[in-house]
């Protein structure tokens, strides 16, 4: 019997027992097949009657159920195996997934293990970059900051030395382990020098054990042995307890005796080389500032040659021995010198006592602090947690071939030296015995064993002039002086004259010039010219061009035909002259007006100039390419017969010498030089191979001294005409006064060969009062002073110089340069008032017609009410201000005693002071002013003074249009003026 279950599932019950068809669901019981029912249809059930119809037959049902329950057992055994086989292929599926997963994670992880390998050898490689780019700029810098020997290790090759100043000195190695340390502990690589500043910034003060301080010191000298040319370098040591620790660079004294000077002992001679170093260093500091540059080390790059000798000051035991008068010297220099050349190293002695007055800190606070502790140096700068270890002393093995290599390289380079004053003692020892009437020999070194001269002559054969040429730092400037010194030791000052004149914008000539006691210049020396500039050159070539004119005239009323006959028929001492003019190239190159009056003038010289016994000497590193002898150069250099040259290029060889002498450039060794008479041709044996003499300084000092000495047995030694370009001009020794009651004022020095400077005369008809406009303080200020100090020299006592002073108390010291001047205007007994701004038109009533001589002096009057009313006349009814009371004084009305200088910064605000006539304005002192200014003043075709510093003077009263003018410096506690006395 079948039934229809309320779910529309069909059950089935056969011989009283029930089986459902598909297994019952509940909880805990577990389905026959492996998914759950509802994932098959039910089996199919035929159809049956419908639910209303009659029963059928029993008989035919039972067989009916049991067809159907044969036929359900055979669909359920037959789903069964089907199920069976389906089971089998889902396990066989699932198993083969398993080990495709299996297969697919070990590729993958094997995938991860390759691209993780990849990476890490990525970053190690990136690693090892960045390592090796941080090694190459480590070791570019350790290169830059110590080149060479400076922060080479001991291990290192020390052969390739650099002829420098180094700035740093290596002090020992970064204590690391390899790669890197930590970051945060201040990470270096490995083997990388610990280097800290030395020369040209600081010196060193050494703190710790006496053997590793000595160790450090010798280290330092031996580095700086081996860079600095020996001739530049000088080591000063203070040895107060006879340690030696200086003594392994003994044997520099072999090939420069001044660079290791023997170790002192008393303070007393220390403290006398102390003042030496600073007299040095005043000299290196002047040659710097002639080229604006900030140190030493950058002269010398700059000059590309030393110039200037580096001093290292070597203090052992401090403060053993030093008093406090020398401590003070230590200090200043350790403040000042580094710059100039001069470094100290202070070895500090912990045991040691300090003198009264000495103090130790204070010496250290100037100086760079190098610490030793537990085997490692504590250094400013550098990361503290990575220490600097302590490498020793420099070992045998290097310090014996680095000595040879320097001493090697010492001598190479000067070969054989032969001092000047094997060639000259005889003439200093009896000097001018000789005349200059047919010649001018000079000796200038040795061939052989022959001396090797110069002659300058007018004829048989006739050798006026020579043309000097070499490559920088080949003895260039030592032959020039062994050329004057040998002149000047033979032929007297009235025998001849040398106008001397430097453009390489050096000061090699300045020792021509008087030194710091006013006396010792060169008694020949006519014209010094320093820092020479285009200018005063073309000067220097108009003033011998007109003596050539005034010695023709002479020729011509006696009858004579050149200078010997001259010398010879008279019997007046007529002197030869020569002009030296160092790196001429500056004078004529360009393509303005001046460089081709210039080749103008020096044509005419060169050609005529031997005629009348005027001798020409160029010299120069290069004498190609000169713009201005383009056109005429080879009937310039015609004129030049003498040829000398040092080592030099090929090119240069034959721009000197001649086409196809190229002997210069086979020259080997410094000062090595080739003289050639025959206009520099090779033929026949021309060239004569020597060596130049060595020109010592401390020879030349007590050479010229000799001479002016010798000079002054005969009266007055008349001093050299001196220009520097860049300074301000040079007051005589004794300023003479003019005639009593005169008043005439000193400007400065115009531009051209005079001892006349340039003048304005306050009392002159007309407008004499003088306006200084534009700006510049430092120069204003001089000429202010000049004018106060020379025109009020012959003023009888009594006289007043009044200083109106229209700046605010916020302009600092506007007036303090006058108040320098009131010892000397009151020793004249003369007074110096100083009236401030708000005195000043209160002030003015009282210098209007002044009976006794007054200088009034207006500074900043711009900033006054000048327009301030200070009274109506009683019969015109005219009002009369401040301004017309100033114009008075300036104009000098009536019969007013009063002189007036002015200061105003541009016309506009001297206009509005005194009307646009700029009333009693007789001269105008032109600072740095417009161009609009300037033309207004001087006219439309006036050009400003070139350089510094420079003024141009105007004077309304005549026609000489602008003149060019040096103002002299600040007044010299040494100059004497003579209405002082």
């Amino acid at each position: 019997m079948t039934w229809q279950s309320p779910s529309g599932i069909r059950r089935i019950h056969i011989d009283g027992n029930e089986r459902p068809a598909t297994p019952p669901a509940g909880p805990g019981v577990t389905p026959a097949a492996p998914f759950p029912p509802a994932s098959f249809p039910p089996a199919p059930v035929p159809p049956g009657p419908p639910p209303n119809s009659p029963p059928p037959e029993s008989h035919g049902d039972m067989r009916e159920a049991d067809r159907i329950a044969a036929q359900a057992r055979r669909d359920v055994a037959e789903l069964s195996a089907q199920m069976a086989a389906v089971g089998d292929a889902i396990g066989g599926l699932l198993s083969g997934a398993d080990a495709q997963w299996a297969e697919r994670a070990r590729a993958a992880r094997a995938d991860a293990d390759a691209h993780r390998a990849s990476a890490h050898a990525d970053i190690d490689s990136a690693a090892d970059r960045d390592s090796n780019r941080a090694r190459g700029l480590l070791a570019a810098a350790v290169a830059e900051l110590a080149p060479s020997a400076a922060g080479a290790g001991w291990s290192d090759d020390w052969s390739a030395v650099a002829a420098t100043l180094p700035r740093y000195l290596r002090v020992g190695r970064f204590a690391t382990s390899g790669g890197a340390t930590d970051r945060d502990a201040g990470s270096v690589p490995e083997d990388v020098p610990a280097l800290a500043p030395f020369l040209l910034s600081t010196g060193w003060y050494l703190k710790g054990d006496r053997s590793d301080t000595a160790a450090l010191t010798q280290s330092a000298l031996l580095r700086l042995a081996a860079m600095v040319p020996l001739r530049h370098l000088r080591f000063h040591v203070f040895d107060p307890r006879i340690t030696g620790v200086t003594s392994g660079l003994a044997p520099l004294r072999s090939v420069s005796p001044g660079t290791l000077p023997t170790p002192l002992h008393s303070v007393g001679e220390f403290r006398e080389v102390l003042a030496a170093v600073a007299r040095q260093s005043t000299g290196n500091a002047e040659l710097i500032a002639s080229h604006h540059l900030g140190d030493l080390g950058t002269l010398w790059e700059s000059e590309g040659l030393p110039t200037g000798d580096v001093a290292v000051i070597v203090v052992l035991d401090y403060p053993t021995g030093i008093d406090d008068v020398t401590h003070d010297l230590l200090v200043r220099l350790a403040e000042t010198g580094p710059a100039r050349g001069v470094s100290l190293l202070v070895v500090a002695d912990p045991t040691g006592n300090a003198a009264r007055g000495v103090k130790p800190k204070e010496l250290a606070r100037a100086l760079t602090v190098l610490d030793h502790r537990t085997g490692h140096w504590a250094v400013p700068g550098l990361p503290a947690a990575v220490p600097v270890v302590d490498e020793g002393p420099p070992p045998a093995s290097v310090v014996q071939p680095v000595l040879a290599e320097v001493i090697r390289r010492t001598s190479d380079t000067k070969g054989p030296v032969i001092g000047l004053g094997e060639l000259i003692d005889r003439f200093v020892d009896d000097p001018w015995r000789e005349t200059a009437d047919d010649e001018i020999e000079a000796v200038i070194g040795r061939s052989g064993r022959e001396p090797l001269t110069i002659s300058l002559r007018s004829e048989n054969p006739p050798h006026p002039n020579v043309l000097i040429g070499g490559a920088v730092g080949q003895g260039k400037s030592n032959l020039l002086l062994d050329i004057v010194y040998s002149l000047a030791a033979r032929y007297g000052p009235d025998q001849l004259e040398m106008l001397l004149l430097d453009f390489k914008q050096g000061l090699e000539f300045k020792r021509f010039d008087r030194d710091e006691n006013g006396e010792n210049w060169l008694p020949h020396a006519r014209i010094l010219c320093l820092e020479s500039n285009k200018a005063f050159g073309l000067a220097v070539l108009n003033f011998v061009n007109d003596e050539m004119v005034r010695r023709a005239e002479l020729f011509t009323r006696t009858r004579t035909n050149g200078f010997s006959r001259y010398r010879a028929t008279t019997g007046e001492p007529m002197r030869r002259m020569l002009l030296m003019i160092d790196e001429f190239q500056v004078l004529f190159d360009g393509h303005d007006d001046m460089t081709t009056e210039a080749v103008r003038l020096f044509e005419n010289i060169v050609k005529q100039g031997r005629a009348f016994g005027i001798h020409v000497l160029l010299s120069s590193q290069t004498v190609s390419g000169i713009s201005g002898f383009q056109v005429k150069g080879d009937s310039i250099f015609a004129q030049f017969p003498i040829r000398v040259s040092l080592k030099n290029t090929r090119e240069e060889s034959e721009a000197i010498l001649s086409r196809h002498n190229t002997a210069a450039a086979e020259l080997t060794y410094r000062g090595e030089v080739i003289v050639n008479r025959n206009l520099g041709m090779a033929a026949d044996g021309a060239n004569e191979r020597g060596i130049a003499a060595y020109a010592d300084p401390d020879l030349l000092t007590r050479v010229q001294s000799r001479l002016w000495r010798r000079a002054a047995e005969d009266g007055p030694v008349a001093e050299p005409w001196v220009f520097l370009g860049r300074s301000h001009a040079q007051w005589p020794q004794r300023v003479p006064a003019g005639h009593p009651g005169t008043s005439i004022g000193w400007l400065g020095r115009p531009l051209a060969v005079t001892d006349q400077p340039a003048v304005t005369d306050f009392d002159a008809d007309g407008d004499s009062s003088v306006v200084l406009l534009g700006s510049g303080d430092d120069v204003a200020a001089t000429v202010i002073t000049s004018l106060v100090l020379t025109a009020t020299s012959a003023w009888e006592r009594g006289s007043r110089v009044v200083v109106l002073n229209g700046h605010p108390d916020s302009v600092t010291a506007p007036t303090g340069f006058l108040e320098l001047l009131r010892p000397t205007i009151e020793s004249r007994g003369h007074t110096l008032e100083i009236v401030e701004r708000d005195q000043i038109v209160a002030a003015l009533p009282d210098l209007v017609d002044v009976t006794t001589r007054v200088m009034v002096v207006g500074l900043g009057l711009h900033r006054v009410d000048l327009t301030t009313e200070l009274g109506t006349d009683p019969v015109t009814y005219e009002t009369t201000t401040a301004a017309d009371l100033l114009k008075r004084i300036t104009g000098g009305h009536g019969r007013s005693r009063a002189s007036f200088i002015g200061w105003w910064p541009q016309l506009r605000a001297l206009t509005d002071a005194l009307g646009y006539d700029h009333a009693g304005v007789g001269t105008y002192v032109l600072l740095r002013v417009g161009i609009d200014d300037l033309r207004s003043v001087a006219g439309p075709h006036a050009i400003p003074p070139e350089g510094a510093p420079r003024i141009g003077v105007f004077h309304r009263n005549d026609d000489h249009g602008l003149l060019e003018v040096i103002p002299f410096g600040p007044v010299d506690p040494t100059i004497t003026f003579e209405a002082t006395r």
